[in-house]
């Protein structure tokens, strides 16, 4: 009989990889996914090769082969053995993530993808928009990287609006016309069929989506077109970065700072690092787009391990919005150079959430009939419920945060774990009828917009509003045809849309997360609300920001008024390389879920890199890392 070692999903003392049968009639195919008996239960895993040695112990078969039949290509298990290497996770677990899941545990013969006909011949050109000069001067040189079969890392660095898009469109036109496929990942699911129209608008038709929200066999059938060469572009968010592709050349990681890029659960992999090193290994093209490059990304540009690409204006010589920011500690306006002035301060909710120069503004909007984008990074009605009575604030039995306050529905949820109850009138503690509804989240926004300016037409984009299927499609669509005035949303607002008929935005609580005990908190903070201002004013009518702070005088929010990223980095850069932080140091994360207690050691040992040691309960714990950094891209 044949034997074959399979990587599985499953934590495995020692080993990474279980030994099989192979059924005789099933031909012998490395990164072959198979499912395979584990104990009582059925888990799907990968061949890897062939075991030549007879084992003392009895082996199970194969219970079957998934249909369609999927099989990794020798390049993406040698990527998926360093992910697995890298991030520190089993290697069957990343080979899960790399594959879809199967939709029928049957035999049946693989169907082709359902992918449109057509594509380029060589000798055809693609059908160009007029780019400006520094467009044309950045694709040029993208087009000079795909002539040279080596690798060739790229930062695309423009200013909100400045024509990112249609750089990194073209030159990805040119890699399928050169008879390569190309792969656009972008950070949300809302993003990806606006790309996709712009590739087919361009005259691409072997083009699909890829992400988690497709059915297992949508997901399935563009795997399999990938892997066959059916498809010459794929748009997709994070797992797009572990399809298949046969000859990929030219990689695009649009808004690269996004923190969506970063896996949360394991293999907490980040689809940026990824898509350098598989670039790298492949001897391809690379582009990381941003108007607000991670801190990481610009030094290694700065230094020259990156080929920077600068956009420094909007195309048609477009301005940059207007910003001001809206002093909340004095009810007044602070002029991004410094001028102040006091504004009325009426006693109403409007002037504790919603400053008079943003209602002023808001006003105006409706009166021109223009649209408007008002942001809060914070979901749901309120930060937290808490009892008058006895002073008892809601909170998850699981993971003992505070519960917030969801409107639409009358729950209390745990963003942590999802977790969720019915929100009652009185205080389960003491049963007082008096309580508060703490802070401020967008869905209270919402209502007290409705409730200030009764004929607008309102919508609200957040994670709660778009979890059915579709409902992102159809908000964007709506506000895109110009059928709703003010879009209100989290971060998904910020993303790289591009409303020309919006002249307003306002931020209604900009240092939100500015002093959380995070060494990014800064960085992140400046990105968000440069990214958010840059929504306004890109179509004829010039942009309106109105920024609400009750810190108006810390250096990120400056800059992010000022919209200098510039000046924002060398501030904190100094501050990050006085502290070896990154980019100028590495930090590696450990979370330590179980540990082997070495009871009756005396002497631990030397670890290679990084020993972590606590004291618990008058024991020790011991956790190692090896850490082995890749010559492109940060640390995780």
């Amino acid at each position: 009989m044949r034997l074959v070692r399979v990587a599985v999903p499953i934590p495995l003392p020692d080993q990474e990889t279980l030994v099989y049968e192979l059924p005789d009639e099933e031909e012998f195919q490395a990164g072959l996914r198979v499912l395979v008996p584990v104990g009582p239960r059925r888990v799907l895993g990968t061949v890897l090769d062939l075991e030549p040695k007879q084992p003392s112990f009895r082996v199970r078969r194969i219970a079957g082969i998934p249909e369609p039949r999927l099989v990794l290509t020798e390049e993406l298990l040698g990527l998926c053995r360093w992910i697995a290497g890298y991030y520190a996770a089993t290697l069957g677990e990343v080979l899960h993530a790399a594959a879809p899941s199967p939709t029928a545990l049957t035999r049946r013969a693989p169907r082709s993808a359902d992918v449109e006909e057509g594509g380029w011949h060589a000798s055809e050109q693609p059908r160009r928009e007029a780019l400006n000069a520094d467009q044309s001067a950045a694709l040029e040189a993208l087009e000079g990287a795909l002539g040279d079969p080596a690798f060739h890392p790229f930062l695309l660095f423009g200013v909100t609006g400045s024509g990112k898009t249609a750089v990194y469109l073209h030159a990805a036109l040119e890699a399928v016309r050169r008879g390569g496929q190309a792969l656009i990942l972008v950070p949300e699911i809302a993003l990806s069929p606006q790309a996709l129209d712009a590739f087919r608008q361009s005259g691409l038709e072997r083009v699909a989506l890829y992400h988690s929200t497709l059915r297992p066999r949508e997901r399935a059938e563009v795997w399999r077109a990938v892997a066959a060469g059916e498809l010459d572009l794929v748009v997709g968010t994070r797992s797009a970065i572990l399809l298949p592709f046969r000859d990929l050349r030219f990689l695009v990681v649009d808004e690269e700072q996004d923190g969506a890029y970063k896996q949360e659960e394991s293999p907490r992999y980040h689809a940026r690092d990824v898509a350098l090193v598989r670039a790298q290994r492949l001897r391809a093209t690379v582009v990381l787009s941003s108007a607000t490059p991670s801190l990481e990304s610009y030094a290694r540009a700065k230094r020259g391990t990156y080929t920077l690409l600068s956009l420094p204006h909007r195309v048609d010589g477009r301005p940059l919005a207007t910003v001001r920011v809206a002093d909340l500690r004095i009810r007044g306006t602070r002029d991004p150079r410094g001028a102040g002035e006091r504004g009325p301060s009426p006693g109403s909710f409007a002037s504790r959430h919603l400053s008079p120069i943003l209602t002023e503004a808001m006003a105006r909007t409706l009166e021109r009939r223009e649209q408007g984008i008002l942001f809060l990074n914070r979901r749901g009605h309120s930060s937290y419920l808490q009892c008058r009575g006895c002073g008892e604030v809601a909170r998850c039995e699981r993971c003992d945060v505070s519960l917030t306050v969801h409107s639409e529905d009358s729950t209390l949820r745990c963003h942590y774990c999802g977790a969720q109850r019915k929100l009652t009138p009185d205080c389960r503690g003491c049963g007082a009828t008096d309580l508060w509804f703490g802070g401020v989240g967008i869905q209270k926004i919402e209502r007290e917009v409705a409730r200030m300016f009764p004929d607008a037409r309102i919508a609200r984009l957040d994670f709660d509003a778009v979890k059915r299927r579709g409902a992102a499609a159809a908000i964007l669509g709506a506000f895109r045809d110009g059928r709703t005035d003010f879009l209100l949303g989290t971060q998904m607002v910020t993303k790289g849309f591009h409303f020309p008929g919006v002249t307003l935005v306002g931020i209604i609580l900009a240092d939100l997360q500015l002093h959380l005990p995070d060494f990014r908190a800064a960085e992140r903070t400046f990105q968000i609300l440069t990214q958010v201002a840059g929504r306004a004013g890109r179509g004829e009518s010039p942009g309106e920001v109105i920024m609400q702070s009750y810190d108006p005088d810390h250096p990120a929010l400056r800059c992010a008024a000022a919209q200098d990223y510039a000046a924002f980095f060398g501030l904190e850069a100094a501050e990050r390389r006085e502290l070896e932080y990154p980019p100028y140091g590495h930090l590696v994360e450990v979370e330590v879920l179980k540990a082997v207690l070495a009871a009756e050691r005396e002497e631990v040992g030397t670890f290679p890199h990084h020993a972590i040691g606590d004291a618990m309960r008058g024991r020790k714990w011991f956790a190692t890392l090896d850490i082995e950094l890749p010559d492109i891209g940060p640390a995780p």
